[in-house]
Protein backbone atom coordinates (compact mmCIF):
# COMPACT_ATOMS: atom_id res chain seq x y z
CA UNK A 1 0.00 0.00 0.00
CA UNK A 2 1.10 3.56 -0.93
CA UNK A 3 2.35 5.63 1.81
CA UNK A 4 0.78 9.01 2.11
CA UNK A 5 2.88 12.22 2.01
CA UNK A 6 3.77 14.05 4.93
CA UNK A 7 3.54 17.37 5.54
CA UNK A 8 6.97 18.28 6.78
CA UNK A 9 6.24 22.01 6.91
CA UNK A 10 3.44 24.27 6.85
CA UNK A 11 2.46 23.81 3.17
CA UNK A 12 5.55 21.54 1.92
CA UNK A 13 4.98 17.92 1.72
CA UNK A 14 7.59 14.97 0.77
CA UNK A 15 6.81 11.19 -0.20
CA UNK A 16 9.22 8.29 -1.88
CA UNK A 17 7.00 7.79 -4.68
CA UNK A 18 5.23 11.44 -6.39
CA UNK A 19 2.14 9.11 -5.85
CA UNK A 20 1.78 10.12 -2.48
CA UNK A 21 1.45 13.79 -3.33
CA UNK A 22 -1.40 15.80 -2.49
CA UNK A 23 -1.91 17.10 -6.08
CA UNK A 24 -4.88 18.64 -7.69
CA UNK A 25 -7.16 16.66 -9.59
CA UNK A 26 -10.03 18.75 -9.89
CA UNK A 27 -11.31 22.58 -9.51
CA UNK A 28 -9.39 23.17 -13.40
CA UNK A 29 -9.91 22.71 -17.07
CA UNK A 30 -6.03 22.92 -18.07
CA UNK A 31 -3.43 20.66 -15.32
CA UNK A 32 0.04 22.78 -17.00
CA UNK A 33 3.28 20.52 -15.93
CA UNK A 34 5.98 22.37 -16.94
CA UNK A 35 9.37 20.17 -16.45
CA UNK A 36 13.23 20.86 -17.37
CA UNK A 37 13.57 19.19 -20.55
CA UNK A 38 16.04 15.95 -20.79
CA UNK A 39 15.54 14.79 -17.51
CA UNK A 40 14.97 11.01 -16.54
CA UNK A 41 12.11 11.18 -13.64
CA UNK A 42 9.95 13.45 -15.92
CA UNK A 43 8.17 11.11 -17.63
CA UNK A 44 7.31 8.61 -14.69
CA UNK A 45 6.38 11.72 -12.90
CA UNK A 46 4.03 12.78 -15.70
CA UNK A 47 2.43 9.42 -16.08
CA UNK A 48 1.55 8.99 -12.58
CA UNK A 49 0.01 12.20 -12.78
CA UNK A 50 -1.81 11.28 -15.53
CA UNK A 51 -3.07 7.91 -14.21
CA UNK A 52 -4.22 9.76 -11.23
CA UNK A 53 -6.20 12.43 -13.55
CA UNK A 54 -7.99 9.56 -15.26
CA UNK A 55 -8.71 7.58 -12.18
CA UNK A 56 -9.86 10.10 -10.21
CA UNK A 57 -11.60 12.98 -12.97
CA UNK A 58 -12.02 10.98 -15.74
CA UNK A 59 -9.26 12.78 -17.59
CA UNK A 60 -8.40 11.45 -20.76
CA UNK A 61 -6.73 14.56 -23.06
CA UNK A 62 -3.05 15.14 -22.99
CA UNK A 63 -1.26 17.83 -24.92
CA UNK A 64 2.46 17.43 -25.81
CA UNK A 65 4.95 20.00 -26.63
CA UNK A 66 5.21 18.55 -30.27
CA UNK A 67 4.60 19.29 -33.64
CA UNK A 68 0.83 18.89 -34.43
CA UNK A 69 1.99 16.91 -37.59
CA UNK A 70 2.42 14.08 -36.02
CA UNK A 71 -0.33 13.83 -33.86
CA UNK A 72 -2.02 11.23 -36.30
CA UNK A 73 1.05 8.93 -36.12
CA UNK A 74 1.05 9.12 -32.19
CA UNK A 75 -2.39 8.45 -31.38
CA UNK A 76 -2.08 5.22 -33.29
CA UNK A 77 0.83 4.22 -31.59
CA UNK A 78 -0.35 4.70 -28.43
CA UNK A 79 -3.45 2.92 -29.04
CA UNK A 80 -1.61 -0.24 -30.29
CA UNK A 81 -2.89 -0.10 -33.82
CA UNK A 82 1.08 0.31 -35.05
CA UNK A 83 4.62 -0.61 -33.45
CA UNK A 84 6.31 2.16 -35.46
CA UNK A 85 6.58 5.39 -33.64
CA UNK A 86 8.02 8.23 -35.76
CA UNK A 87 11.42 9.48 -35.26
CA UNK A 88 10.79 12.71 -35.43
CA UNK A 89 8.79 12.09 -31.53
CA UNK A 90 12.03 10.47 -29.91
CA UNK A 91 12.58 13.21 -27.41
CA UNK A 92 9.18 12.05 -26.33
CA UNK A 93 9.32 8.02 -26.73
CA UNK A 94 9.36 7.28 -22.87
CA UNK A 95 6.02 9.64 -22.15
CA UNK A 96 4.09 8.04 -25.12
CA UNK A 97 5.38 4.48 -24.47
CA UNK A 98 3.89 4.95 -20.75
CA UNK A 99 0.56 6.25 -22.55
CA UNK A 100 0.59 3.14 -24.82
CA UNK A 101 1.03 0.76 -21.84
CA UNK A 102 -1.72 2.63 -19.96
CA UNK A 103 -3.71 2.55 -22.81
CA UNK A 104 -3.23 -1.75 -23.15
CA UNK A 105 -4.73 -2.00 -19.46
CA UNK A 106 -8.01 0.24 -20.69
CA UNK A 107 -10.86 -0.54 -22.44
CA UNK A 108 -11.85 1.37 -25.30
CA UNK A 109 -13.67 4.28 -24.51
CA UNK A 110 -11.66 5.27 -21.84
CA UNK A 111 -8.63 5.28 -23.31
CA UNK A 112 -5.74 8.12 -23.70
CA UNK A 113 -5.90 10.73 -26.54
CA UNK A 114 -3.10 12.68 -27.42
CA UNK A 115 -2.67 15.82 -28.84
CA UNK A 116 0.11 17.43 -30.26
CA UNK A 117 -0.54 21.01 -29.80
CA UNK A 118 2.79 22.62 -31.00
CA UNK A 119 4.03 24.38 -34.26
CA UNK A 120 5.17 22.20 -37.39
CA UNK A 121 8.79 23.02 -37.92
CA UNK A 122 11.15 22.99 -39.74
CA UNK A 123 9.86 23.56 -43.16
CA UNK A 124 9.67 19.57 -43.72
CA UNK A 125 7.09 18.88 -41.34
CA UNK A 126 5.38 22.17 -42.77
CA UNK A 127 5.19 20.72 -46.09
CA UNK A 128 3.82 17.19 -44.48
CA UNK A 129 1.23 18.27 -42.74
CA UNK A 130 -0.17 20.03 -45.64
CA UNK A 131 0.34 17.28 -47.67
CA UNK A 132 -1.83 15.30 -44.88
CA UNK A 133 -4.51 17.49 -45.13
CA UNK A 134 -4.34 18.02 -48.95
CA UNK A 135 -4.91 14.69 -49.23
CA UNK A 136 -7.53 13.76 -46.65
CA UNK A 137 -9.53 16.57 -47.80
CA UNK A 138 -9.33 15.45 -51.35
CA UNK A 139 -7.87 19.03 -52.70
CA UNK A 140 -5.73 17.73 -55.58
CA UNK A 141 -6.00 20.64 -57.37
CA UNK A 142 -4.19 22.90 -54.25
CA UNK A 143 -0.67 23.09 -55.91
CA UNK A 144 1.95 22.36 -53.50
CA UNK A 145 5.45 23.74 -53.65
CA UNK A 146 8.16 22.76 -52.61
CA UNK A 147 9.97 22.06 -48.87
CA UNK A 148 12.05 24.74 -49.77
CA UNK A 149 9.41 26.88 -50.83
CA UNK A 150 7.19 26.98 -47.71
CA UNK A 151 8.28 29.44 -46.24
CA UNK A 152 7.68 32.12 -49.02
CA UNK A 153 4.73 30.15 -50.54
CA UNK A 154 2.85 28.27 -47.39
CA UNK A 155 0.37 31.20 -46.92
CA UNK A 156 -0.61 31.34 -50.02
CA UNK A 157 -1.42 26.90 -50.09
CA UNK A 158 -2.89 27.68 -46.44
CA UNK A 159 -5.62 29.67 -47.76
CA UNK A 160 -6.44 27.72 -50.95
CA UNK A 161 -7.04 24.79 -48.46
CA UNK A 162 -9.58 26.98 -46.13
CA UNK A 163 -12.58 26.43 -48.55
CA UNK A 164 -11.72 22.45 -48.01
CA UNK A 165 -11.43 22.71 -44.38
CA UNK A 166 -13.98 19.97 -42.87
CA UNK A 167 -15.32 21.91 -39.58
CA UNK A 168 -13.71 23.49 -36.48
CA UNK A 169 -10.55 20.99 -36.37
CA UNK A 170 -9.82 21.32 -39.90
CA UNK A 171 -10.31 24.97 -39.33
CA UNK A 172 -7.58 24.67 -36.44
CA UNK A 173 -4.76 22.44 -38.25
CA UNK A 174 -4.87 25.09 -40.45
CA UNK A 175 -4.61 27.59 -38.08
CA UNK A 176 -1.19 25.93 -36.73
CA UNK A 177 -0.08 25.83 -40.12
CA UNK A 178 -0.30 29.14 -41.23
CA UNK A 179 1.09 30.25 -37.36
CA UNK A 180 4.10 27.66 -37.82
CA UNK A 181 4.85 29.57 -41.49
CA UNK A 182 4.95 32.67 -39.36
CA UNK A 183 7.17 30.83 -37.28
CA UNK A 184 9.69 29.64 -39.87
CA UNK A 185 9.41 33.77 -41.11
CA UNK A 186 10.85 34.77 -37.96
CA UNK A 187 13.60 32.81 -37.82
CA UNK A 188 12.63 29.30 -35.74
CA UNK A 189 13.16 26.10 -36.97
CA UNK A 190 13.69 22.90 -34.67
CA UNK A 191 13.78 19.27 -35.33
CA UNK A 192 15.13 16.99 -32.85
CA UNK A 193 18.25 18.77 -32.89
CA UNK A 194 19.80 22.12 -31.63
CA UNK A 195 16.99 24.38 -32.85
CA UNK A 196 17.64 27.73 -34.93
CA UNK A 197 16.24 30.86 -33.37
CA UNK A 198 13.97 32.10 -30.42
CA UNK A 199 11.59 29.98 -29.46
CA UNK A 200 9.94 32.74 -27.82
CA UNK A 201 7.36 33.61 -30.39
CA UNK A 202 4.45 35.23 -30.94
CA UNK A 203 3.13 33.31 -33.40
CA UNK A 204 4.20 30.09 -31.88
CA UNK A 205 2.89 31.12 -28.22
CA UNK A 206 -0.18 31.79 -29.87
CA UNK A 207 -0.87 28.77 -31.55
CA UNK A 208 0.13 26.36 -28.31
CA UNK A 209 -2.69 28.18 -26.47
CA UNK A 210 -5.33 28.70 -28.95
CA UNK A 211 -4.90 24.50 -29.81
CA UNK A 212 -4.95 24.52 -25.71
CA UNK A 213 -7.90 26.20 -25.40
CA UNK A 214 -10.27 24.62 -28.26
CA UNK A 215 -9.32 21.08 -26.30
CA UNK A 216 -10.50 22.26 -23.24
CA UNK A 217 -14.20 23.31 -24.98
CA UNK A 218 -14.00 20.16 -26.72
CA UNK A 219 -12.91 17.59 -23.61
CA UNK A 220 -13.46 19.76 -20.83
CA UNK A 221 -9.81 19.03 -18.87
CA UNK A 222 -6.66 18.04 -20.37
CA UNK A 223 -3.17 17.27 -18.80
CA UNK A 224 -0.92 19.66 -20.89
CA UNK A 225 3.23 18.58 -20.64
CA UNK A 226 5.33 21.48 -21.70
CA UNK A 227 8.58 22.99 -21.24
CA UNK A 228 8.82 25.13 -17.72
CA UNK A 229 8.98 28.64 -19.60
CA UNK A 230 5.56 27.91 -20.71
CA UNK A 231 3.63 27.15 -17.62
CA UNK A 232 3.90 30.91 -15.99
CA UNK A 233 1.81 33.58 -15.90
CA UNK A 234 4.01 36.50 -15.83
CA UNK A 235 4.44 38.38 -18.85
CA UNK A 236 8.49 38.11 -20.43
CA UNK A 237 10.91 40.50 -21.73
CA UNK A 238 12.82 38.06 -23.91
CA UNK A 239 10.31 37.66 -26.64
CA UNK A 240 10.22 38.27 -30.28
CA UNK A 241 13.24 37.10 -32.78
CA UNK A 242 16.10 39.04 -30.68
CA UNK A 243 15.07 38.16 -27.62
CA UNK A 244 14.23 41.73 -26.60
CA UNK A 245 10.09 42.07 -27.07
CA UNK A 246 7.27 41.37 -24.75
CA UNK A 247 6.16 37.81 -24.42
CA UNK A 248 3.08 36.44 -22.99
CA UNK A 249 3.47 32.20 -21.77
CA UNK A 250 1.07 30.43 -22.89
CA UNK A 251 -0.54 29.74 -19.17
CA UNK A 252 -0.89 33.54 -19.39
CA UNK A 253 -3.15 33.56 -22.61
CA UNK A 254 -5.09 30.63 -21.40
CA UNK A 255 -6.24 32.94 -17.78
CA UNK A 256 -7.02 35.72 -20.53
CA UNK A 257 -9.20 33.49 -22.29
CA UNK A 258 -10.90 32.48 -18.66
CA UNK A 259 -9.35 29.23 -18.53
CA UNK A 260 -8.84 27.68 -15.22
CA UNK A 261 -5.02 26.13 -15.53
CA UNK A 262 -3.18 24.67 -12.56
CA UNK A 263 0.62 25.32 -13.38
CA UNK A 264 2.65 23.14 -12.04
CA UNK A 265 6.57 23.09 -12.18
CA UNK A 266 8.68 20.44 -11.75
CA UNK A 267 12.53 20.57 -11.03
CA UNK A 268 15.69 18.05 -10.04
CA UNK A 269 17.78 19.73 -6.83
CA UNK A 270 20.50 17.89 -8.61
CA UNK A 271 20.62 16.38 -12.37
CA UNK A 272 22.10 15.73 -15.45
CA UNK A 273 20.05 16.42 -18.81
CA UNK A 274 20.24 14.67 -22.37
CA UNK A 275 18.21 16.91 -24.68
CA UNK A 276 18.64 17.05 -28.29
CA UNK A 277 22.30 15.40 -28.39
CA UNK A 278 23.46 17.19 -25.53
CA UNK A 279 24.46 16.09 -22.61
CA UNK A 280 25.35 18.66 -19.33
CA UNK A 281 24.94 18.89 -15.35
CA UNK A 282 22.84 21.14 -14.07
CA UNK A 283 24.54 24.64 -12.22
CA UNK A 284 22.31 24.62 -9.28
CA UNK A 285 22.36 22.89 -6.03
CA UNK A 286 19.77 21.88 -3.55
CA UNK A 287 21.53 24.71 -1.43
CA UNK A 288 20.19 27.42 -3.82
CA UNK A 289 16.53 27.25 -3.11
CA UNK A 290 15.17 27.88 0.24
CA UNK A 291 11.97 28.58 1.60
CA UNK A 292 10.07 31.42 3.04
CA UNK A 293 11.39 30.67 6.64
CA UNK A 294 15.22 31.22 5.33
CA UNK A 295 15.68 27.33 5.92
CA UNK A 296 17.61 25.80 2.55
CA UNK A 297 16.22 23.00 0.71
CA UNK A 298 19.47 21.75 0.99
CA UNK A 299 18.60 21.34 4.98
CA UNK A 300 15.00 20.08 4.21
CA UNK A 301 16.29 17.17 2.47
CA UNK A 302 18.82 16.30 4.76
CA UNK A 303 15.96 16.40 7.78
CA UNK A 304 13.75 13.70 5.48
CA UNK A 305 16.49 11.54 4.20
CA UNK A 306 13.63 8.87 3.38
CA UNK A 307 12.09 11.27 0.85
CA UNK A 308 12.39 11.39 -3.05
CA UNK A 309 9.91 14.14 -4.37
CA UNK A 310 8.90 16.89 -2.51
CA UNK A 311 5.37 19.42 -3.18
CA UNK A 312 5.40 23.06 -2.12
CA UNK A 313 1.92 24.64 -2.40
CA UNK A 314 2.94 28.39 -3.31
CA UNK A 315 -0.69 29.47 -1.73
CA UNK A 316 0.84 28.41 1.54
CA UNK A 317 4.67 28.64 1.55
CA UNK A 318 6.18 31.17 -0.65
CA UNK A 319 9.46 29.09 -0.96
CA UNK A 320 12.39 30.62 -3.77
CA UNK A 321 13.17 28.73 -6.30
CA UNK A 322 17.14 27.92 -7.23
CA UNK A 323 17.13 30.56 -10.06
CA UNK A 324 16.76 33.74 -10.53
CA UNK A 325 14.88 32.78 -13.97
CA UNK A 326 12.78 29.72 -11.98
CA UNK A 327 11.78 32.20 -9.08
CA UNK A 328 10.43 35.18 -11.19
CA UNK A 329 7.61 32.09 -12.35
CA UNK A 330 4.23 32.33 -11.55
CA UNK A 331 2.63 29.17 -10.44
CA UNK A 332 0.72 27.49 -8.35
CA UNK A 333 2.96 24.71 -7.25
CA UNK A 334 6.28 23.15 -7.46
CA UNK A 335 7.44 19.53 -7.27
CA UNK A 336 10.91 19.10 -6.51
CA UNK A 337 12.97 15.71 -7.02
CA UNK A 338 15.64 14.96 -4.35
CA UNK A 339 17.89 14.22 -7.92
CA UNK A 340 17.69 12.87 -11.67
CA UNK A 341 20.01 11.44 -13.94
CA UNK A 342 19.71 12.06 -17.55
CA UNK A 343 16.58 10.61 -19.89
CA UNK A 344 17.98 7.85 -22.24
CA UNK A 345 19.14 9.21 -25.46
CA UNK A 346 16.04 7.74 -28.11
CA UNK A 347 17.19 9.79 -30.96
CA UNK A 348 20.31 8.31 -31.90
Amino acid sequence: MLAPAAEIRPGVWSAKEAAGLPLPVSGYQAFLVGELHGVERNAPFQLNYLERLHAEAGLRDVAIEEDAVYERAAQRFVNGETDEMPGELCLRASLLQGVRDLNSRLPQKDRIRIHLIDIDSPADAIHRHLRILREEWKAGDVPLPAADQIKWHGLAVVEMLKPHAPGTEGRAELRTIELSIQTLQAGLEAAIGIPKGSPYLESREEAIAANLVQLVKRHSKVLALYGSDHISRKMRMDGGPERNEPFKPMALRLRERAIRAYSLLTVPLQAEVQWRGRRTEMPWTAADGRLSTGETFDRMLASDPGSEVFFIDRQRERARMVTSDLAAFEVDGYVLFRSSGPMRDSCR
